[in-house]
């Protein structure tokens, strides 16, 4: 992926490698010299950062569009900028899941939420009766209060904290005027949720849907990012289930209760028949009552098995004997489990189908190593040349200079 640069909605990508490439924040930090010589130092609170960037024979079409965009062609702005080098679009307190200083992401929830903490300290937040309506949405520091995307192109949300008490990953997507659009979800929350977004799309507010209640849980890390990060998908989880059956294949894993339910084999796929509904259950099938687990670890269970109404984990103790059952996909282990036994019940399903992919994630804490945010702000041009090379009108040099707009801390 390479450079977007442009206005909301209408950005560029420049696949030139920039000869110059300075991205660095603007610190505003000033020092003081006592006639003693003692140094003292004062930062401003917050560190806009600043692009400058210069191509040598740029291509026509793209020193067309940046010639536009600094001469305020189309209006006077506000300019996007889509990094590849950013790890994390989100602001820094929204990546490590802090509350906001001024000038910083904040958080939207519903009534039912309850918030803690001060600026700087981990959000801390309550739930105690969720209903279909509950979420928690990112707010961007854009007057979109969402994060400028480039349009076409993946975007990736994951908040791995909110796992086990959330039951959609969301991505609310806005027009260059910051009106709504639509919403992308993905019930999918033990892993990153990938969405490529369409041509009209240019910011995107991420978000969970909350299900679950708890007390005093800290929402985590998070990260929103372009394109599909190889490192999101490697972190921290242990799968429970071996390749064969976290493909749905031989040999049959499974066992299944229902009048009529059946298992079989069919080109190396496990097929299951329920002519009437029934239950399909997990196992290891070596005389352990599930899969081995300790309190206090997330487990997360996701199966694409088409036929499944919903899906649960029983927690056995070490002799087999029940300790908790939770008729969703990701619960903390409670005390006294040894083993956890997934299973979904099913409805009536017309012949014979496959079992399907399944996953059942187990990690000690959520991964807490996602990359720093960065933000993802707008910005303004703040300087711009173009310089023709001699003997060659078609031949030229440009730089450009922005500047993240921001607002200071009151």
């Amino acid at each position: 992926m390479g450079l977007w640069i442009g206005r909301p909605g209408y950005l560029r990508e420049f696949t030139e490698a920039a000869s110059t490439f300075d991205r660095s924040p603007d610190l505003s930090v000033s020092e003081f010299q006592s006639l003693a010589g003692g140094v003292t130092t004062w930062a401003a609170p917050l560190s806009p950062r600043r692009y400058r960037l210069a191509w040598s024979a740029m291509l026509p079409d793209d020193l067309a569009h940046l010639d536009r965009l600094a001469r305020r062609v189309d209006g006077p702005g506000p300019v996007a900028v889509v990094d590849p080098a950013s790890g994390n679009l989100l602001t820094a307190n929204h990546a490590s899941g802090t509350n906001p200083s001024p000038g910083q992401g904040t958080w939207s929830a519903t009534a039912n939420v309850t918030r803690n903490g001060t600026p700087g300290s981990p959000l801390v937040l309550t739930l105690a009766a969720p209903d279909d309506l509950t979420t928690l949405v990112y707010y961007g520091t854009t007057p979109a209060l969402a994060y400028p995307v480039a349009q076409g192109q993946p975007c990736t949300f994951w908040a791995p904290q909110l796992a086990p008490v959330a039951d959609q990953l969301r991505m609310w997507c806005y027009g260059s005027d910051g009106a709504y659009i639509r919403l992308h979800y993905t019930s999918r929350t033990d892993r990153p949720f990938t969405f490529t977004m369409e041509s009209d799309v240019a910011y995107v507010r991420p978000g969970v849907k909350l299900a679950r209640s708890f007390n005093a849980l800290p929402v985590g890390p998070a990260l929103f990012v372009q394109g599909t990060p190889a490192k999101a998908y490697q972190l921290g989880s242990r799968q429970a289930f071996d390749a064969d059956q976290a493909a749905g294949r031989a040999p049959i894993k499974w066992t299944v209760g229902g009048t009529g339910a059946a298992l079989s084999v069919s080109g190396g796929n496990v097929m299951v028949t329920f002519p009437n509904s029934g239950n399909l259950n997990w196992s290891p099938m070596n005389g352990t009552p599930g899969y081995p687990v300790t309190p206090g670890q997330t487990a997360v269970f996701t199966a694409a098995f088409s036929g499944a109404d919903f899906v649960g984990m029983d927690f056995l103790s070490s002799s087999g004997a029940a300790v908790l059952s939770v008729p969703r996909q990701a619960s903390v282990v409670p005390a006294g489990a040894a083993y956890v036994a997934p299973w979904c019940v099913a409805g009536k399903v017309t012949g014979t189908v496959p079992v399907g992919a399944s996953s059942l994630l187990l990690w000690d804490a959520p991964p807490a190593d996602l990359p720093a945010g960065e933000g993802s702000g707008l910005f303004t041009v703040t300087n711009y040349s173009q310089s023709i090379r001699p003997g060659n009108l078609d031949s030229r040099d440009a730089s450009i200079e922005l500047v993240e707009v921001t607002y200071a801390a009151s």
